[in-house]
């Protein structure tokens, strides 16, 4: 098995990919729901729709964070690590899970997502104030409701076992889950289909953001892509990028936790008083990820001087 669909090309890879997480997601979800269905006692239509969680809330904790591991084993583990053996004989080293060849490529990775928070929020914003016709507008906010009400439901427990436990299954899970597939699967598979980092980097950063299907969080989330694929990429190394998206994640869950109004603000801010921040933030993003660039080691041919050419290079080539 190992290396068996190495001689595809990327853009038939990045599809069998595709293919392979929504077969796992469906199968291994239901297999998973069914069986976090029978331990909560709670029926399946109710599972599926968060509107109707209501009530206990010790319960509908333990659901949300059941299907958060069901998440991420069928969407993100193993989809991943399936691919990765049939796409090469080195699982580790495609995944790029060895360490950087300078460890300051941590702390610079944890300082740029720190450094990027006023740009973020700036970013944030900007988003919310975008028009979108009324139908359309209606449906999203109905998403991002929904996805709201679970994200409250989840924090509104005020112990420390909750905050540990929300630590784990929010930025522990989504740093190591996300990574993988975003980083470690779809940027390199689209970084080799267009033979250009950047293109990579940006696209695979689009699909990130629009996977969460929060659309008044998609251009914040979407430079936040940016910023981790270009950290993965000059470092080398897929652990630079999940430290620093879990230590990001971490650091709304503690701030929620201690500041519980986070949750329910709606208040606007004029984006004249945020902008002076935003502008020294990307300021200082640039200049780090430039600092990247300048003591990186990798290389284009370096990467994929292993992965082998199809005869017939065409992106989607099924032959």
């Amino acid at each position: 098995m190992s290396g068996l669909l190495k001689t595809k090309s990327a853009g038939s890879q990045f599809l069998l990919l595709i293919s392979i997480a929504l077969v796992s997601f469906f199968v291994l979800g239901l297999v998973g729901t069914i069986i976090l269905s029978s331990v909560t006692g709670i029926d399946l239509a109710t599972l599926s729709d968060p509107s109707k969680w209501v009530g206990n809330t010790d319960k509908y904790v333990t659901v949300i964070r059941g299907l958060q591991v069901i998440q991420f084993f069928a969407l993100f583990v193993v989809p991943c690590f399936v691919c990765a053996k049939l796409f090469s004989t080195d699982t580790k080293k495609y995944l790029g899970l060895q360490m950087p060849a300078n460890g300051a490529y941590f702390l610079v990775g944890i300082g740029l997502m720190f450094i990027s928070i006023p740009l973020i929020n700036f970013l944030g914003e900007m988003n919310r104030h975008v028009q979108f016709p009324s139908g359309i507008e209606a449906w999203m906010k109905k998403s991002e409701e929904e996805a709201a009400r679970t994200i409250r439901v989840l924090l509104s427990k005020h112990t420390m076992k909750d905050l540990v436990l929300n630590v784990i299954f929010i930025a522990v899970l989504a740093g190591i889950g996300e990574e993988l597939l975003f980083r470690g699967m779809v940027q390199r598979l689209l970084i080799k289909m267009f033979k250009s980092p950047w293109a990579g980097i940006i696209i695979s950063a689009a699909i990130f953001s629009a996977f969460h299907l929060q659309f008044y969080g998609f251009l914040p989330r979407f430079v936040l892509g940016i910023v981790l694929g270009a950290m993965y990429w000059y470092s080398g190394s897929l652990w630079v990028p999940i430290i620093a998206h879990f230590i990001y994640d971490a650091l709304l869950v503690i701030l929620s936790y201690y500041n519980p109004e986070m949750l329910g603000d709606e208040t606007s801010i004029k984006l004249s008083n945020i902008a002076l921040a935003a502008s020294l933030s990307f300021a200082a993003v640039t200049f780090l990820i430039i600092w990247m660039k300048k003591r990186s080691t990798v290389t284009y041919e370096t990467v994929y001087a292993k992965d082998p050419t199809p005869d017939n290079d065409h992106p989607f080539d099924f032959d």
